[in-house]
């Protein structure tokens, strides 16, 4: 995957739209993007922290920010908004005294807080411990509402500059005490991308188009025909009873002929096509086409290729021109033999072999698909990335 890799990862890319910066924030001079004075080390245990290695600007996370939600950006000095109700604080410069004190990582060289009310919820069900490293950090009270949007958004920032997040934990642990809890997403955990385009590709297309990368990609589901009888004859006759009292005869009759007659057209017409040398294509709302990680392990799992017209696009997109009409997102992704691993933050070494295969993989199909039909990719958190 084209991610950062520890300690960081260069900026992402981004759109006119937001390096214009038209009406989403307010931009300060840069001379007000430091924080003045020393940490605050009393808010540390009780306020969220995002930690970032030396060479990270704060001009990437404006950017990252800016690329998440339209109402973020800086709102005062050192103040710059991630959603409406929470903004990050600083940055803080990092020294030895305060990285031991608040036990950090020796990458740790910069630090922003997380100024946003807590919202809690729920005690996490015993069933979900140990599948999100973020949702173990409240055991008794689940974030929601704009700290848990915040939160997600500050994970999805520090993944992708390859920093963290030390979370406070619990206001209500034994002692009175917050239980500080320090995460550091896997900048390679999510292979997805997807690309979002103008342009619709049928799916022999995209099969001949993935060809050199994916030998083996096929369509997941061919147009075949249905086996047995079809519409009215295929309903059981206690049923079809039922909707005759229901509907009325005349009503069922009508219905079945409108039916015969559609399906009557529909055949002339394949068939006066077929009798011209023009091909006939089934209309869908989209399709699949797959493909095996590695033919040799089929242990690894599979790389599927979700087509469909897009019902939303990440704002990341929305900047591009061709973003107004129609968008197609081609969106691909990994599908290991257990659903499970596709998740795991931290996998076995097994799992992380075959996730880093596949990721190797779906990046070399979103540049052929990109190649194809144009238009940008986008990585799972709504980021843009460049391939």
């Amino acid at each position: 995957m084209s991610q950062p890799q520890a300690p960081r990862s260069a900026g992402p890319a981004m759109p006119d739209f937001f390096t214009a910066g038209a009406d989403l924030a307010i931009t300060l001079p840069d001379t007000t993007l430091s924080a003045v004075g020393s940490f605050p080390v009393g808010r540390a245990d009780s306020q969220h922290l995002l930690l970032l290695a030396d060479d990270v600007t704060v001009d990437e996370v404006e950017a990252l920010a800016l690329s998440l939600d339209e109402h973020a950006g800086w709102v005062g000095a050192s103040r710059l908004q991630v959603a409406p109700g929470a903004e990050l604080q600083g940055p803080w410069h990092v020294d030895g005294e305060l990285r031991r004190v608040l036990e950090l990582p020796d990458w740790a060289s910069q630090v922003m807080v997380l100024d946003c009310p807590p919202q809690r919820a729920g005690a996490l069900p015993q069933e979900l411990v140990g599948v999100d490293p973020l949702t173990d950090a409240f055991p008794l009270a689940q974030p929601t509402g704009t700290e848990l949007l915040a939160l997600i958004r500050l994970r999805a920032i520090a993944r992708r500059l390859a920093g963290g997040i030390r979370l406070a934990g619990d206001p209500a642990a034994p002692g009175g005490r917050t239980r500080p809890v320090l995460v550091v997403p896997d900048p390679e955990r999510s292979t997805t991308l997807t690309v979002y385009s103008p342009v619709w590709i049928v799916p022999d297309g995209v099969v001949a188009l993935t060809a050199p990368v994916a030998p083996g990609a096929h369509v997941l589901l061919q147009p075949d025909s249905t086996p047995g009888p079809t519409g009215l004859a295929s309903i059981p006759p206690e049923e079809l009873d039922r909707l005759v009292e229901t509907l009325g005869e005349d009503a069922l009759d009508a219905a079945w002929r409108a039916a015969e007659q559609h399906r009557h057209e529909q055949a002339e017409q394949e068939a006066q096509a077929l009798a011209a040398g023009i091909p006939v294509e089934e209309l869908r709302d989209g399709y699949g086409v797959v493909t095996d990680v590695a033919e040799e392990r089929p242990d690894w799992g599979g790389i599927e290729i979700r087509v469909q017209a897009a019902e939303a696009v990440p704002l990341a997109v929305r900047g591009e021109s061709w973003a107004r009409g129609g968008v197609i997102a081609y969106q691909v992704v990994w599908a290991p033999l257990d659903p499970a691993d596709a998740h795991h933050e931290y996998p076995p070494t097994d799992v992380r072999r075959a996730r880093d295969a596949a990721g190797a993989l779906i990046e070399k199909i979103a540049a052929t698909l990109l190649g194809g039909a144009g238009g940008v990719v986008v990585d799972d958190d709504g980021f843009l990335v460049a391939l």
